[in-house]
């Protein structure tokens, strides 16, 4: 029995492996033998030549260009066309599942799947509005490349030693990017660690979260020595791994690794995987937030002694916040990714979804998000010193507000902007591209022609400023309270666009809310904030409904405000812990390589 329990695991592992073998295949396909570099046209020219494996490993070039496709298949959070990967939530963005947004898009997967409590577990075996997909997202086949290309690029003719290590170390952090992803959507993974052939045993059972973290860790690792810290020629290869881009994301994955999600004396819900430390790490280890304190560091040192890195600082508060997430090769941005190169308008061949989406009530901010931003002077709306005014609340604001949301009164395409029920903004109070009170600027800009399209978009997937952030949040963690240092590097963001310091002594519990505060204003809709409020557990949030503001226009020209409640979310009332991670598909479960559903989906 035994013998034929194996026999069939092993049938089940075959059909697997052909099925990722045949979606694999197509990286081949993807390569042309035309130059292609990698800023101006990366992604612009369509396949055009069918060649072998041991065509590409033959050439430098072509070697090159399959690496190319491979950074094709990092996360891009933009929806940007029909693909199973350009189009995840059906059209809407992470962060409408926080406090941050609220959407209305009708078909998006906020409304037809979250807010209404229809997904499950068996929904990730097809759709695509899920907000990360088990293989759509094209994961798994952006590891096989960066294996595939590791596993033969010593063979490649007439190249430099020297650089082909830094092509195998930026094929390592196309793998660490994708794991990083899915660590944190899902805990603890299968290890892929090399090109599997259909002659392989592919039983690759679960590994525990911390196995997963601290491999993850190793391959960032074994790239940092052989990247270069900058990238000279920006023009032509932004965009490409640094030293300071795997720093970076190494930063990312232990603070995330040292959060009470995994890192805690007992597991967000129990189950199966919990058990088997699956999602969970079984206790709680201080240590696990030095080591995140000590990556964001060794980042921090080496920008601070060493050119190339710093965030945009040109006395233009709202300029620079701007151009410190949209704009490429500025030295602030540590890993950017792109679908193409620029974006189109008006539906033409390289229309961006997002551009239109948003029309629709995608991702639409709600009051939660706008009343995070202080005031000018730095000071809290809430504080009796503040200045905030009830019968104007937009007026001297953190400048980071108005580059994000469009509030009324606010300048917006050469003119005043007007969200008040029957303005331009907000037609009616069901128009849902304002269906809050509020719009969205943030990667919309102007939404015209002069900004948004025709532009070149990219993907801000990590900044230095969330490195400033990491280490003022492990240094507050590690110590029972903010340190000076703590301070310092939580400020950093702040005072690049001209708001006063935090408040000085803070307890702990207020610190840490503080910089969660600053992730959230500075970060938002840049899918920081649904991992920062997964990370510390905080079902408080997921359970409180988010407001809007109606604004109305009074015959002497002055403007009135109510705030009203948005409507509901399933989970405010039904709340359950094990929305903290997705759900894996049941049908890959049902295929028995070792794969244990998370806590809650079973």
């Amino acid at each position: 029995m035994k013998k034929d329990k194996l026999k069939n695991k092993k049938k089940q592992h075959m059909k697997l492996l052909r099925v990722i073998i045949i979606i694999f295949t197509t990286a081949w396909i993807a390569i042309s033998c035309e130059r292609m570099e990698f800023g101006d046209e990366f992604l612009e020219k369509p396949p055009s030549v069918d060649v072998t494996e041991d065509t590409i490993f033959n050439s430098l070039e072509l070697s090159e260009r399959y690496l190319w496709f491979g950074y094709g298949t990092l996360p891009y959070g933009l929806n940007v066309n029909w693909s199973a990967k350009g189009n995840k939530m059906m059209m809407d963005v992470l962060e409408s599942l926080t406090d941050l947004s609220q959407s209305y898009l009708s078909w998006g997967g906020a409304n037809t799947l979250y807010y209404s409590g229809q997904y499950t577990a068996a929904t990730e075996n097809g759709s695509s509005n899920t907000k990360y997909h088990y293989f759509r997202e094209r994961n798994w086949e952006g590891i096989r490349i960066g294996w595939k290309f590791i596993e033969n690029a010593d063979g490649i003719p007439d190249a430099d030693p020297a650089y082909i290590e830094q092509l195998k170390a930026e094929a390592r952090m196309i793998i660490a990017v994708h794991y990083t992803d899915l660590f944190r959507h899902y805990g603890g993974l299968p290890w892929v660690n090399k090109a599997y052939d259909p002659v392989d045993d592919t039983f690759l059972p679960r590994m525990t979260a911390l196995a997963t973290l601290d491999s993850i860790v190793a391959l960032i690792d074994d790239a940092i020595p052989h990247l270069p810290w900058v990238i000279e020629d920006v023009s032509n290869w932004d965009g490409r791994f640094t030293q300071a881009a795997a720093m970076g994301l190494k930063s990312r994955v232990l603070l995330f690794g040292a959060s009470p999600l995994f890192n805690s004396a007992q597991p967000f819900r129990q189950g199966q995987a919990a058990d088997e430390r699956m999602t969970w790490f079984g206790s709680y280890d201080p240590t696990l937030w030095q080591r995140a304190a000590d990556a964001a560091k060794e980042l921090i040192d080496k920008v601070e002694t060493e050119s190339g890195y710093a965030l945009v600082t040109t006395g233009n508060p709202r300029m620079d916040f701007k151009n410190g997430y949209y704009q490429r090769g500025n030295g602030e941005i540590l890993i950017s990714t792109r679908f193409r190169f620029r974006s189109g308008g008006n539906w033409d061949d390289n229309y961006y979804f997002y551009q239109s989406a948003w029309n629709y009530g995608a991702g639409l901010p709600t009051k939660e998000l706008v009343d995070m931003y202080d005031m000018g002077n730095g000071l809290p709306i809430t504080h009796p010193e503040s200045g905030y005014d009830e019968t104007d609340p937009w007026t001297n604001r953190d400048p980071r507000l108005y580059e994000t949301v469009v509030v009324n009164g606010d300048t917006y395409q050469g003119r005043t902007a007007e969200t008040y029920i029957g303005g331009r903004e907000r037609t009616n109070p069901a128009a849902n591209i304002c269906a809050t009170g509020f719009g969205l600027r943030k990667f919309l800009l102007e939404r015209n022609a002069a900004t948004s399209f025709q532009s070149v978009v990219h993907w801000p997937y990590l900044r230095l400023g969330e490195i400033y952030l990491n280490y003022a949040e492990a240094l507050n963690e590690i110590n029972g309270g903010p340190t000076a240092e703590a301070y310092e590097y939580a400020n950093k963001l702040r005072q690049r666009v001209g708001v006063g310091d935090l408040q000085p002594g803070m307890t702990q519990d207020e610190f840490r809310e503080a910089v969660l505060k600053e992730r959230a204003t500075e970060f938002a809709f840049e899918e920081v904030r649904w991992f920062d409020l997964i990370r510390w557990r905080k079902e408080d949030i997921f359970q409180t409904v988010n407001h809007g503001v109606n604004t109305y226009l009074e015959e002497d020209g002055s403007f009135t405000y109510e705030t009203f409640e948005l409507p509901g979310i399933y989970w405010q009332e039904n709340w359950d812990p094990k929305w903290y991670l997705s759900a894996f598909p049941p049908n890959e479960i049902n295929k028995n390589y070792g794969l244990v559903q998370n806590p809650g989906w079973e």
